[in-house]
C-alpha cells in the first residue's frame, strides 16, 4: 500500500465514522475524517486526499453540495468520490453516475466498501498516469531532443506574453537571432553525427551566456533565438558580441579536425508600431541575420 493513498471520511454521525475509519486504517489506508461538509471542503484544501468517502444525508450542507464546490475548484475538482446513500431517502439533485465516482447505499458490507475504494483509486491511478504521459508529449513537443531547449512553438507563445507586458509597463524587450556561417558547406564536410555535436556544443555556449530571465531557443537546424526581457537594443548588441566572439574564440573538434565555427547575430527591439505576437520583430532579426551572412559573416547587425 502507498502511503499517498489518503482517504477523507466526510459523515455527520461520529459512530459511522469511527467504523469506516477503523476499517479503511485495517486495511492500510491512511484516513482523515470530517463531520460535515464545511470541514471536509476545508480539510481537502489543507491536504487533499486521494479519494473521499463522502455521506449524502447531512444537515448545514449536503454531499451533493459538498461535490459541486469541490468540483467548481481546481485543486480539488479530480479528486475521486464515494457517496454513501440510503434507499429510504431520495437521491434528488444527483447527476448521471459518469458525472461522479460511485454510490454506495447503506447498509452495505465491509468488503463492498473496501473493494470500490480500491477500484476507484485503481482507476485514479491509470487517469494520473494518462495525465502524466500527456503532460510529456506536450513538453516534448516544446523541447528540442537534441539541444534541450525550448522550440519554436513554445517561443510564439514567450513572445506574445512578454510583448504584451513590456507594452504595458513600458519596458524594453529584444531578440538575438544567432545562425552558423555558411552552415550548409559545414554540414556536407562533417556528416550528421559531427553536426550533432557542434549543434549540442553550441546550445551549451548560448544559453551559458544568459540571465535566468531569458530564454534561449533553437529555431532551425543551425539557429538559436535570444529573447532578452527588460533588455533595449544597446544592451541587447552587449550580449550579442559577447556570444559572437565567445563562440568565434572556441575550438570545435569534429573527425579528428578542429574547426573554427562563427555566427552572424541579427537584432531588434520591439517597438510600439511592431505586432504583439512578435512576428514583425523576428522578421527584422532575420533580416539583419541574412545581411551579415552575406557581408561574410562573423558580425553582429540591428535591424533598422
Amino acid at each position: 500500500m502507498k502511503e499517498s493513498q489518503n482517504v477523507l471520511v466526510v459523515d455527520d454521525e461520529q459512530a459511522h465514522t469511527i467504523a469506516l475509519g477503523d476499517l479503511l486504517k485495517k486495511a492500510g489506508y491512511q484516513v482523515a475524517t470530517a463531520n460535515d461538509g464545511f470541514k471536509a471542503i476545508a480539510a481537502c484544501k489543507v491536504k487533499t486526499p486521494d479519494i473521499i468517502i463522502l455521506d449524502l444525508h447531512m444537515p448545514l450542507i449536503g454531499g451533493v453540495e459538498v461535490f459541486n464546490r469541490l468540483r467548481a475548484d481546481e485543486r480539488t475538482n479530480n479528486i475521486p468520490i464515494i457517496f454513501l446513500g440510503s434507499r429510504e431517502q431520495t437521491l434528488q439533485n444527483l447527476k448521471t453516475p459518469s458525472d461522479m465516482e460511485d454510490v454506495l447505499f447503506k447498509p452495505f458490507e465491509p468488503q463492498e466498501l473496501l473493494s470500490r475504494v480500491k477500484s476507484v483509486l485503481r482507476e485514479k491511478s491509470l487517469r494520473d498516469e494518462l495525465r502524466l504521459k500527456e503532460q510529456q508529449l506536450r513538453e516534448l513537443s516544446l523541447t528540442d531532443p537534441l539541444t534541450e531547449l525550448k522550440t519554436a512553438r513554445y517561443l510564439n507563445e514567450f513572445l506574445k506574453t512578454n510583448i504584451r507586458q513590456a507594452k504595458r509597463y513600458k519596458v524594453p524587450i529584444s531578440i538575438v537571432v544567432i545562425e552558423v556561417d555558411q552552415y550548409k558547406e559545414l554540414n556536407n564536410a562533417i556528416g550528421r553525427d559531427e553536426s550533432d555535436a557542434v549543434i549540442g556544443k553550441l546550445a551549451k555556449i548560448v544559453e551559458g551566456q544568459m540571465r535566468d530571465s531569458d530564454i534561449v531557443v533553437r529555431t532551425a537546424e543551425f539557429e538559436f533565438t535570444v529573447v532578452l526581457t527588460c533588455t533595449n537594443s544597446a544592451g541587447a548588441i552587449e550580449v550579442a558580441e559577447r556570444l559572437r566572439t565567445k563562440i568565434s574564440d572556441t575550438p570545435f573538434d569534429a573527425n579528428s579536425m578542429e574547426l573554427n565555427i562563427t555566427v552572424s547575430v541579427g537584432i531588434c527591439q520591439w517597438g510600439d508600431k511592431m505586432d504583439e505576437d512578435g512576428k514583425v520583430l523576428m522578421s527584422h532579426a532575420r533580416a539583419a541575420l541574412l545581411q551579415g551572412h552575406n557581408s561574410g559573416g562573423n558580425v553582429t547587425l540591428m535591424a533598422q
